[in-house]
């Protein structure tokens, strides 16, 4: 029986992009740009930084199947039922940011910024 009879979807309800990893103060203005939106999260992953979007796919239905199943999209028939993210709560990442102010609290302590 596949795994995905009883699954709720989690992995159509969000995806996420790999970013240019930021090195310079002004490199994280996009990324403090990318938190001001609702269903944004920054997180980085081995090293490596990442957007993730909180939004449901267009084609999960109801009953949380996809309803282009046979035409859906490479990255979705690459992705295994037995190796996602449905019995974890959440993802263990080095670094997650859900604001603004969690970016800026550690921007003072990587740039040691005085506060004005």
């Amino acid at each position: 029986m596949s795994p995905c009879r009883k699954c709720e979807a989690k992995c159509c309800r969000y995806f996420a992009l790999q970013l240019d990893t930021p090195r310079t103060k002004e490199d994280f203005e996009k990324i403090r740009w990318y938190l001001a939106h609702k269903g944004v999260t920054v997180f980085v992953d081995k090293r490596k930084w990442f957007l993730d979007v909180s939004n449901e796919c267009r084609f999960l239905g109801k009953d949380h199947r996809c309803l282009i199943y046979d035409k859906r999209p490479l990255v979705c028939r690459e992705h295994s039922p037995y190796e996602c993210e449905r019995d974890t709560s959440d993802f263990e990442h080095e670094l997650t940011f859900n604001t603004l102010e969690e970016l800026d609290l550690y921007l003072d302590r990587r740039f040691r910024r005085k506060k004005s």
